[in-house]
């Protein structure tokens, strides 16, 4: 567990600047996935807020978003004031995100240790992850260390990148010495790193101090840190807003992974083993909602005849199935989405589609 003092310097930053395609028809342009209710319990991003909120007060919370969504977050989350939410001019993956996010952090608090994570994970095992978090927060302070969280694995997936953990460095709170990161596998390699035995999940989760998460910026990505320079030199200024514009149209587009994480040789990784899922697509949503005898799950009304494995939301008409297996159906005022479960992460790929026919209005 954390010395005292450590956690007085505590920030969170809440990546919410996706457009959650997949989870299309109910995410739109203006109301993107973090800020749904799609687990069937509560919003994303509040329900993030609330898993970080017993280690971390609401006046160290940022939260990272595109400028497009700024309002929309704000709405969604009044309690988090509108100095905390870091509006991204453009898209620009993650590594641009979380170096600007630093900046704003620095600047509260030039000794802070930051923890990022994504809006749209699900979190069953609170408490341990409070104390997983805890200590790899020590460890970030002990020296210049990106800690990241690892999931044990629950079976050879290809939608996740993976971390070969190395030394056991602390047992009591099970982190490691990184020895290296994997790119989403093929089903054989995903096959091959479970079996293996010291293969992790990546979670997208990570911790450092802020002036080391600049640091490896600087080291791994030199080009877009000298915008960082130049937009840490306007923070506070009327030119603020225009030196982020400019700096955004030139930084490199990059995960902060394979920019910075998977180059550096100073990472260290958490066991993340508090029951961890990653939203990111309407079956690992639907695990969380209500289910029929016939393994149906559902939110609305659901009429079944002789039909299983499917996923329907339709909060407001009824939906009638007969002999339908491993369908997943979509109702919104607007349009109907019904596609075979197997194919549900090609559901970002029917929005690109769409993009390109200039279908704004449903989309």
């Amino acid at each position: 567990m954390m010395k005292s003092g450590i956690d007085d310097h505590l920030y969170a930053v809440i990546m919410a600047g996706g457009s959650g395609t997949r989870f299309w028809p109910r995410s739109r342009t203006d109301r993107p996935k973090q800020l749904l209710n799609i687990t069937g319990d509560e919003i994303l991003l509040k329900k993030t807020i609330e898993l970080i909120k017993p280690i971390i007060p609401i006046s160290r919370i940022k939260i990272a978003t595109t400028l497009s969504q700024a309002d929309a977050v704000q709405r969604t989350v009044p309690e988090i004031s509108g100095e905390s939410i870091i509006g991204e001019p453009l898209g620009k993956n993650t590594a641009p995100a979380i170096g600007t996010s630093t900046l704003f952090v620095e600047r509260d608090d030039p000794d802070a240790i930051m923890i990022v994570l994504p809006s749209d994970h699900y979190i069953e095992d609170k408490e341990k992850f409070h104390q997983r978090i805890m200590a790899g927060a020590y460890q970030a302070s002990q020296g210049d260390f990106l800690v990241t969280i690892g999931i044990p694995p629950r079976g050879p997936e290809t939608g996740y990148g993976y971390i070969e953990a190395g030394t056991l460095i602390d047992k009591d709170n099970v982190i490691y010495a990184v020895k290296s990161f994997h790119e989403k596998p093929d089903i054989n390699t995903a096959r091959r790193f479970v079996n293996q035995g010291n293969f992790f999940w990546n979670s997208g989760i990570f911790i450092a101090k802020a002036s080391t998460m600049l640091r490896e910026i600087a080291e791994y990505l030199p080009h877009n840190y000298r915008w960082l320079v130049k937009i840490r030199s306007s923070l506070g200024k009327d030119e603020e807003s225009g030196v982020i514009t400019e700096a955004y149209k030139e930084m490199e587009a990059i995960s902060i992974d394979y920019g910075v994480i998977e180059k550096s040789k100073n990472v260290l990784m958490v066991a993340g083993d508090f029951g961890w899922s990653d939203v990111g697509s309407w079956p690992s949503a639907a695990q969380y909602w209500p289910r029929d005898r016939n393994n149906n799950a559902f939110i609305g009304e659901l009429i079944n005849l002789d039909s299983s494995q499917c996923i329907v939301y339709s909060p407001k008409k009824p939906v009638a199935l007969v002999g339908a297996e491993d369908l997943v159906i979509v109702e919104e005022d607007d349009v109907l989405l019904v596609c075979k479960r197997e194919r549900s992460q090609d559901v970002r790929k029917l929005v690109e589609i769409l993009k390109s026919q200039g279908r704004d209005k449903i989309l």
